[in-house]
């Protein structure tokens, strides 16, 4: 009787040893699970501030102030020729 109690105290011993130790094992998963939670949540902003860095880069207006920067504002004068029916630009 007393090998069966003492296998029996055995038996419960290491039940709680891995409960406690798939305990331990739950938390410290957690944790990393939170950590690349923030970290996805992190490069979904940084996408979001490239994404409308994108937009304004591609949009008209950056395209103007661009042009503008390298002096690309003037507008060529267009000469129409009647007997060809084609346009002729003339850089000045």
């Amino acid at each position: 009787m007393k090998k069966i109690n003492f296998l029996i105290g055995i038996i419960i011993f290491l039940f709680v040893f891995f409960n406690l130790s798939f305990f331990y094992l739950s938390i410290k998963l957690s944790d990393e699970i939170s950590f690349y939670e923030k970290k996805i949540e992190n490069i979904h902003h940084e996408n979001i501030n490239l994404e409308k860095k994108l937009s304004e880069i591609s949009s008209l207006e950056y395209a103007k102030k661009t042009a503008s920067n390298f002096g690309l504002t003037e507008k060529p004068k267009i000469y129409f020729l009647e007997n060809l029916k084609y346009a002729l630009v003339v850089k000045e």
